[in-house]
């Protein structure tokens, strides 16, 4: 088996914020994402955006009690949002609506892409990978720094411009 899988969790402003442990073979998505419990790992309160590889994951965010201070009542929500984009059901179309939210999902879903893009021009990481499989990890760990860094020289040169 020569293939190696692993998951990004990356923010707005397109820094890498997170590298899952390489598995091998390959892999769904939304399986590696249960084995790895990438929901229960995030942070309450965050806001997730992911691809169609993983339909159902905003099915396994966990709901939380919270108390309502003005008129005492508890309420249960859940403890993060996740989106992913519809999928065209079997034989019949999007409505317009499902299409503009693909469409702006997608507008913030690109930064992600870039950020994996970025991390796939390292010759290592973009190529078949010729070391020892057990390294993978941190050597995809040190090149989504090296990638965090770049887009800062680059996120801080672009602001110097602007002013």
């Amino acid at each position: 088996m020569f293939a190696l899988k692993t998951e990004f969790v990356t923010d707005g402003q397109h820094d890498i914020k997170a590298i899952s442990e390489a598995v091998p073979g390959a892999k769904a998505d939304k399986k590696l994402s249960d084995e790895t419990k990438t929901v229960e790992r995030l942070p309450d309160g965050c806001q997730g955006k992911a691809d169609k590889g993983y339909q159902g994951l905003d099915k396994q965010v966990t709901l939380v009690t919270l108390l309502n201070p003005e008129t005492g009542e508890l309420h249960q929500m859940p403890r993060l949002s996740l989106e992913t984009p519809v999928k065209k059901p079997r034989g019949g179309e999007l409505t317009e609506d499902q299409v503009e939210f693909n469409r702006q999902l997608n507008s913030i879903r690109v930064r992600i892409e870039h950020c994996i893009g970025w991390v796939k021009n390292w010759k290592i990481i973009g190529t078949r990978f010729r070391c020892a499989h057990s390294i993978y990890t941190l050597v995809m760990q040190v090149v989504g720094g090296l990638v965090n860094w770049q887009t800062q020289r680059w996120q801080h040169a672009k602001a110097q411009m602007v002013s």
